[in-house]
């Protein structure tokens, strides 16, 4: 089941437990799907005692739960997942720079993945197809533009049911091989975010 809805955080304590560069990417796995201590390790390469550390102290602070347990050969495993999509401070915890720095992880993380899942795509996704020039399978673009901030909000929320409409949707812990024949499985990042220093040329 993916996960919706906001978590607000409500206390200091909090903010700084979601802080931590590790955690935001521990959180960030968590939010796709659930996994065990010894997974995330696997995944994020680190020691079992150090995971287990920082998911004990997320578990602490409410912003991640225990969704099952399984017995594995004696030993039983304890599946852990966020408690919600998003994580959003109260207003009374605002300005926060360490919430800040934890957002912009949050970004270069999904930039890594992205990066990642391009280096490992077989060659026939990015194959060029002279047979239809007006059908493409992929895509690769930026755009910068000036919106008001109901025009941006109201631009996500058709954007979302355009994905809706067009797209079957696989949750990370769902069998993703289940699809027609006519389907190709695809992956799409998409980042926005503000930018005062527009004119500014990247290298």
């Amino acid at each position: 089941m993916s996960i919706t809805g906001v978590y607000k955080i409500k206390t200091h304590e909090q903010l700084k437990a979601i802080a931590d560069p590790l955690r935001t990417k521990i959180l960030m796995n968590l939010v796709k799907n659930a996994y065990t201590g010894q997974q995330l390790a696997e995944i994020l390469s680190i020691t079992r005692n150090n995971i287990y550390f920082h998911l004990k102290e997320l578990e602490k602070h409410g912003i991640i739960h225990v969704v099952r347990k399984e017995e594995k050969n004696g030993i039983i495993q304890k599946y852990y997942r966020a408690v919600a999509g998003r994580f959003i401070p109260e207003d009374h915890l605002l300005p926060s720079l360490d919430l800040i720095e934890t957002s912009r992880q949050v970004f270069m993380e999904t930039l890594e993945v992205t990066r990642s899942k391009i280096e490992h795509a077989p060659a026939a996704s990015f194959a060029l197809d002279s047979t239809n020039v007006n059908r493409r399978k992929n895509i690769a673009s930026t755009y910068q533009f000036h919106a008001s901030e109901e025009n941006f909000h109201a631009f996500l929320e058709e954007f979302k049911q355009l994905m809706d409409k067009h797209f079957t949707m696989h949750p990370a812990e769902s069998n993703s091989d289940i699809q027609s024949e006519e389907e190709k499985s695809y992956y799409m990042s998409l980042v926005s975010f503000q930018d005062d220093n527009g004119n500014i040329n990247i290298q």
